[in-house]
């Protein structure tokens, strides 16, 4: 196996495996309600503006994580229109606040690394020069 075939797969196991559900998008959710309430579709946007296809979000995952943070205290949910069901618009609490900070003081590491390995994937593979400043 070619090194690029190697970096290449830790690449792969980095952004398939533990990114997408266990670390990134649980802090990525409190920081987006940190910016601004928002509902579950809302925040299912902005997902997809910030991250493309990087973080595969849909209604089976986002609802039930809004849900647990709610639960353990870390966001506030309200009905947008109080008299009628509507859309649930999330707020995060102070209590979500401190482990917003908490979670992103321990993820610096680890973002680290994925920034260095797909830098040592992208230089094994294309060499010094990017390939869109290649002349042909």
């Amino acid at each position: 196996m070619s090194v690029a075939e190697i970096m290449a797969r830790r690449v792969d196991e980095v952004v398939r495996g533990p990114i997408k559900s266990k670390t990134v998008f649980p802090v990525l959710i409190l920081h987006l309600i940190e910016q601004r309430p928002d509902h579950g579709y809302g925040l299912m946007q902005r997902i997809e503006e910030i991250c493309g296809d990087l973080v595969a979000v849909n209604t089976n995952k986002i609802y039930p994580l809004l849900r647990r943070l709610e639960e353990r205290g870390f966001v506030t949910a309200t009905w947008e229109h109080p008299t009628k069901r509507s859309r649930r618009v999330y707020a995060i609490t102070p209590e979500g606040e401190e482990r917003l900070a908490r979670i992103k003081a321990a993820m610096v590491p680890y973002l680290d690394s994925i920034e260095r390995a797909v830098a040592r994937l992208k230089g094994e593979l294309y060499g010094p020069t990017p390939p869109h400043l290649i002349k042909i």
